[in-house]
């Protein structure tokens, strides 16, 4: 219940906090919250190991750092977004790519965004909608009660709607397609355990099967698509080409294809900055030792990237 509270006094404080000095308080609480919570801390050193394996000690748990910070820095923009209008969302962001949302919508098949906890992720589902687009976003359920509602009423404070997982999620989902809208679903993180174990970074990771499916039953394109912070006011939104699905009538044999290529998706946009991959939950099974030294898993390295310098608290988040 103190997370509900104190984003209820955040809210109420946010108009008045010049965004500098917030976006720098959330960096020195995510440097706290990194500290204190090992059991955490833990589970990114393990993913980040996996993403970096050629990385050593010191970098790893620099990017460890930075993932605390953009949780924290996530949760924050989301509050921030109740007191911007549509101008202000679209200046947050730079764009790359959105001819590739244009073009699958002229299908009139509606889009399955495909993204991950990369980047500013709660702020994204905005920003179709300041676009012109119904867009929706499946919401993981939170406890308490109270805080998944308060959260939830943040997100849909510009227009996105939200839609709870479980059984009752399909036929609002079926209705957003069939009006050409645009769904957004995680697939970097298998919340319900129902996954299906598919090469990710060179190691079996269980993902969510939920994107592949529904692209292959209702033939909306499934389109990768994410953010990356470029300082704390500054995004780029970027969107990728819609995924080759692979349709061969042999559904099992295209299921597990499909989602061949999905990991390949998400393993680009992690790669991006794997220091901005807000997952605190261990994403592959492991029993790794959670030292930053301890031996690191042998396999595919992450796509070439830029090492982004490494900022001080003043100028970033």
């Amino acid at each position: 219940m103190w997370t509900l509270r104190a984003l209820q006094v955040v809210a109420f404080l946010a108009p008045f906090v010049p965004a500098a000095i917030g976006y720098t308080i959330c960096w020195f609480i995510g440097v706290i919250l990194g500290g204190v919570n090992v059991h955490a801390r833990r589970n990114v050193l393990c993913n980040l190991r996996r993403v970096l394996p050629n990385a050593g000690p010191l970098r790893l748990r620099w990017h460890a750092l930075r993932v605390f910070v953009s949780v924290v820095t996530n949760y924050y923009d989301l509050i921030r977004l109740g007191h911007m209008d549509r101008d202000r969302v679209l200046a947050m962001f730079e764009t790359e790519g959105v001819e590739h949302l244009t073009a699958a919508l002229t299908r009139s098949r509606g889009v399955i965004v495909l993204a991950a906890h990369v980047g500013n992720y709660n702020v994204v589902p905005s920003l179709p909608v300041a676009l012109g687009y119904p867009t929706a976003v499946v919401a993981e359920r939170v406890h308490p009660e109270e805080l998944y509602t308060y959260v939830n009423k943040l997100r849909a404070s510009h227009g996105v709607q939200v839609i709870s997982p479980g059984s009752e999620s399909l036929r609002p989902i079926i209705r957003l397609l069939r009006r050409n809208g645009i769904l957004i679903l995680a697939g970097d993180r298998d919340v319900v355990g129902s996954g299906m174990p598919v090469p990710l970074f060179g190691e079996p990771a269980r993902l969510p099967t939920g994107p592949v499916l529904l692209a292959m039953r209702t033939g909306a394109a499934l389109i990768p698509a994410g953010t990356v912070r470029k300082g704390s006011r500054r995004s780029l939104a970027f969107v990728e080409p819609a995924i080759d699905m692979v349709d061969t009538g042999d559904w099992d044999k295209d299921l597990r294809e499909n989602m061949v290529r999905m990991a390949e998706a998400l393993e680009r946009m992690i790669a991006r900055d794997p220091g901005q991959w807000a997952v605190l939950q261990p994403v592959w099974d492991t029993t790794a030792s959670s030292s930053a030294d301890a031996p690191r898993a042998s396999g595919r390295t992450a796509p070439e990237r830029q090492e982004p310098a490494e900022p001080s608290a003043s100028t970033t988040r």
